[in-house]
Parts: C-alpha cells; structure tokens; sequence
C-alpha cells in the first residue's frame, strides 16, 4: 500500500478521534459534569489499550508521512494554493500534535492527573500559562480544521465544482471557528466560574 493511502486512512482515523474530541469539549458549554459524562463514555472505547496503542501510532505516522508529502510537494515546479494550505496546516498541526501527546501521557503516568476538564482550563485560565497554551491550542485546532477543508476540497475538486468544493472548504473552516470560539470562551471562564481544584497545581 502507497504511503499517501496509509496517510489517507490513518487520517480519516484522526479526523474521527479529533472530531469526538473536540465535541466533548464545546459540550462543556452545558456543564462541567456534562463534560465529564462524555468524556467518560469517549475513553471507554479510545482509553482500551489496544485502540490507545493504534491512535498513537496514527498519529505517529502521519506525522512521518505528512513531512515526507511536504518534501515530495516541494519538488515540485509549481504548488497551488490549495497544496500551500495543505503543507502549512499539516505542519502546524505536526508541530501542536508532538507536543500535545506527550505533555497528556507524562501528566497522566507521571502526576498521576487526570486529564479532564479542569487539567484543559488551567491553562488557557492562569497566568502565565494562558500566553502560550490560548495560541498554542487556537492554532493546533484551526490547523486541523484547515487542513480536513483543504484535503476534502481536493477530493471534491472537478472540472465544473470549484464553486462548490471552495463554498464546502470554507463552510469547514467556519464551523471549526465556530466550535474553536466555544471551546475557549467556556474554559476560559465566560460560561460559568471555574475553580481549579488545588492537586491540578503540580507545576
């Protein structure tokens, strides 16, 4: 199987686990505990071992197979706009994923922290880490957005359809804007008040 297939499919594998994720999050928007019931009911299916193994090495691959496309894609004579976006997006998205998996399994083999709601809402909440993590994660879920537009606007991209795979990648990208703007305005404290329970504060 051709490297680009395997990205393909550990990407539509990604998109699934992110999206689930990402829902759990904007759902905060109807309580704390809310957040937590789907949490719970998402980690029964991605926190079994084996499936926990296979998102990781996912996410490993396309890591690898996404700078290896960047390097094809650059040896090229001429990039389209739509190639640009894809290679910036994914290289965004590379640099929020490696950093993000580790800083989540270290927490929770190391601290021994349960990575909930509250371990997510220090950080955009509390000087000074809200300075790096607001951005930090702003752009790590818009580069996934950008990316899922782009790479379904080449799939959907024929003769005659511009209009319309332009008009389904921009309808995309808002709607990440959209559930992105959620997520940040409950767990930086505009919903409701949020009180960080003091063992969160191991650093």
């Amino acid at each position: 199987m051709k490297l680009v297939s395997i990205h393909r499919i550990t990407g539509i594998v990604i998109a699934v686990f992110v999206s689930a994720h990402l829902f759990n999050h904007a759902m905060a928007w109807f309580g704390i505990e809310t957040h937590r019931e789907i949490m719970e009911a998402l980690r029964k299916i991605y926190r079994q071992p084996i499936i926990e193994v296979l998102l990781i090495l996912c996410f490993g691959f396309q890591v690898y197979s996404g700078l290896r496309q960047v390097k094809n894609l650059k040896k090229k004579n001429s990039i389209t706009f739509n190639e640009r976006i894809q290679i910036y997006s994914g290289v965004v998205f590379t640099f929020f994923i490696v950093q993000h998996i580790p800083a989540v399994l270290f927490q929770r083999e190391y601290f021994k922290l349960d990575t909930d709601f509250y371990f997510a809402a220090r950080v955009v909440l509390e000087a000074p880490f809200k300075f790096y993590f607001v951005p930090y994660y702003f752009l790590g879920m818009m580069a996934f957005g950008v990316h899922v537009a782009v790479t379904h606007r080449k799939k959907m991209e024929e003769p005659g359809k511009q209009r319309q795979a332009d008009f389904q990648a921009v309808l995309i990208i808002l709607l990440f804007l959209i559930i992105t703007g959620i997520i940040f305005y409950v767990f930086m404290g505009n919903r409701f008040p949020i009180a960080i329970p003091h063992e969160y504060h191991v650093y």
